[in-house]
């Protein structure tokens, strides 16, 4: 339940509780004619009242998907990372720094292995952890490298 500090209060106790509410545990601040609230991260105001949010299990399941769409694109093979990681530490960018490479090593005959993912439980939290083990290890195909060429127009002309 909400935490609440009901007025009369002194200007330090108000500071006081935004410090400890919302800057040391995140918790969003609302204030009413009658009280300053601390909402848990599934409540919100309503009528000057806090409620549970009862759609709060699927707005969290967007901002999962919608956080993984931003740093992820769909392929034929799973899902592609867009910043990827290299063996001495530093990131590339995969669309532009990656794809004529991996264009060049399968005209040239080679096979060219990349890491894709299958997509995550959005009603799981997203961490590290857990996007590892959705990890598959694929040859990138002529229709991949179609695919990422397509993506990276698109996201050039923003559709």
């Amino acid at each position: 339940m909400a935490y609440k500090l009901e007025k009369p209060y002194t200007d330090k106790q108000r500071a006081d509780f935004i410090v400890n509410y919302n800057h040391k545990q995140g918790l969003m601040i609302e204030e009413t004619d009658d009280a300053l609230y601390a909402l848990l991260a599934n409540e919100m105001m309503q009528n000057n009242i806090p409620v549970i949010n009862e759609n709060y299990e699927t707005e969290v399941q967007q901002e999962r998907a919608a956080k993984f769409k931003s740093e992820f694109f769909e392929t034929s093979l799973g899902w592609i990372r867009r910043k990827v990681n290299m063996k001495d530490g530093s990131k590339k960018d995969f669309l532009s720094d990656m794809l004529l490479q991996i264009k060049a090593g399968i005209e040239l005959g080679k096979t060219i292995e990349i890491i894709t993912y299958s997509t995550p439980d959005f009603s799981q939290e997203l961490t590290a952890e857990y996007i590892v083990t959705l990890q598959q290890k694929k040859n990138a195909t002529l229709e991949f490298i179609q695919e990422c060429l397509l993506q990276s127009v698109a996201d050039f002309y923003g559709n």
